[in-house]
């Protein structure tokens, strides 16, 4: 479909599903609802308004996830916060039908903040049919049911960290002061599970292979070329977290090289969270390890395929490989080889 057709049918869907919402009164908030049906980094990215609305102690917090993003929530369950998922953000009848669902069970919610980012018809049919007394986003929406604000926030949006923006909308709009920082809660008794197996293990290098798209994935060749040369300037084995797609990658090259392990324990969003918390090192061309990283402090290698500084590492350590069409085409022995030991360099900088 043409651009200007899409374009054209956001319009139509917004006049038809906009209303008019309660003046602005962040004060009345009581049940509030956050809809963020996307990725794992993008849902990782929405914590600080998790936090500023958990912050106001309201009788009802919910969150609309997509069932690849619902593991980033799970611990909230443990806070009181309620999980909802839909299959996928374009299971249009799956939002409304949702949106329908929560205002028979809770009548007018509060707050509905829109964290989708971009324009987008999913979002517009679950504001549209859930009629939130009050809505924020920060996507540009021409609809008039949001609230007037975020207008900074959307004119930074390309130059500030996503965490950063979004607790910066949420001090913008009076609900409250958190910090912009990235959050991946980890149940606890899959982080004791890993946790100890991980102790068994010493300090170790996570060197993900996997991303969420061919051009972001790492090959079994060009893994068998740069893990030596990592396990030789760390001086630490190495542990592979790994996708469905990644699992036989992963177990031939721990069969492979004695210096390589895999968690025996299976793979989970959460497993791989884990064991980047118990990581000495990251590698990872994929954001959202990137950002579980930056979650957990851990000094970080991430490899990029755009020059997007706002999904750049967070942590105190680290370090940036631009790649351009596949994130293989610059790595060599010698620049992992120095990139870690900038790594090193950095750490004993701050310890000295």
């Amino acid at each position: 479909m043409p651009k200007w057709n899409k374009l054209l049918g956001r319009v139509v869907l917004e006049r038809w599903y906009d209303y008019s919402p309660d003046q602005w009164s962040p004060d009345t908030i009581r049940k509030a609802v956050i809809f963020t049906p996307k990725a794992i980094g993008d849902g990782m990215g929405i914590y600080p308004v998790i936090r500023a609305l958990q912050s106001r102690r309201l009788d009802w917090l919910g969150i609309v996830a997509s069932e690849k993003s619902a593991p980033i929530f799970e611990a909230l369950k443990e806070e009181g916060v309620e999980l909802l998922t839909v299959k996928h953000d374009r299971d249009y009848s799956a939002v409304k039908q949702l949106a329908r669902n929560l205002r028979s069970q809770h009548g007018h919610i509060d707050l509905c903040v829109d964290a989708t980012a971009t324009a987008s018809s999913p979002a517009i049919y679950f504001v549209g049919t859930l009629k939130a007394r009050m809505n924020l986003q920060v996507s540009g929406s021409r609809m008039r049911a949001y609230a007037p604000l975020g207008e900074h926030v959307r004119a930074n949006w390309e130059n500030i960290p996503t965490v950063q923006s979004w607790a910066c909308l949420m001090k913008e709009a009076d609900i409250g002061e958190v910090p912009g920082r990235f959050e991946l809660p980890i149940p606890v008794h899959v982080d004791d599970s890993v946790k100890i197996w991980a102790d068994s293990v010493g300090n170790y290098l996570l060197f993900n292979l996997d991303g969420s798209a061919d051009e972001r994935r790492i090959s079994l060749d060009k893994a068998r070329e740069l893990l030596p040369a990592a396990h030789e300037i760390t001086g630490v084995p190495i542990v592979l977290p790994y996708d469905p797609q990644g699992a036989e990658k992963a177990k031939q090259l721990a069969n492979e090289f004695p210096f390589v392990s895999i968690f025996p324990e299976g793979s989970s969003v959460l497993i791989s969270a884990a064991l980047v918390k118990h990581a000495a090192f990251v590698f990872s061309p994929d954001t959202a390890i990137v950002h579980i990283a930056s979650a957990y402090n851990r000094p970080t290698i991430g490899v990029y395929l755009t020059d997007n500084k706002i999904w750049h590492p967070q942590a105190q350590v680290k370090e940036v490989i631009q790649a351009v069409g596949q994130v293989e085409q610059p790595l060599t022995q010698k620049l992992i080889s120095e990139k870690l030991l900038s790594l090193k360099q950095q750490l004993n900088f701050l310890s000295s």
